[in-house]
């Protein structure tokens, strides 16, 4: 079975941020990090949180994006789903 995305896409868009998928890495980001996007997550990605997610990713060499990295409402959604099956130990 093959998808195929249409030029212009939510799916397209979701990606102009610079971010890979968030099903890539945030299962595997630290929890301070975590609570950190739970507490506030339309807030502006800190460069540091930006890099570490490249990283998790393989992106290392990927530059940082030129303007501040926030999550969109589908990754916020993603986000909050997960928010109540961590534990926050």
């Amino acid at each position: 079975m093959i998808t195929l995305i249409e030029p212009g896409s939510r799916h397209e868009r979701r990606r102009q941020h610079g971010l890979p998928p968030i099903g890539r890495w945030w299962p595997r980001l630290e929890h301070p990090l975590q609570r950190e996007l739970v507490e506030n997550p339309g807030a502006p990605l800190r460069p540091f949180m930006v890099r570490r997610i490249l990283d998790l990713c393989d992106l290392e060499d990927a530059p940082l994006p030129h303007r501040p990295v926030r999550l969109d409402l589908d990754e916020r959604a993603y986000i909050a789903g997960w928010a109540h099956e961590i534990t926050w130990e």
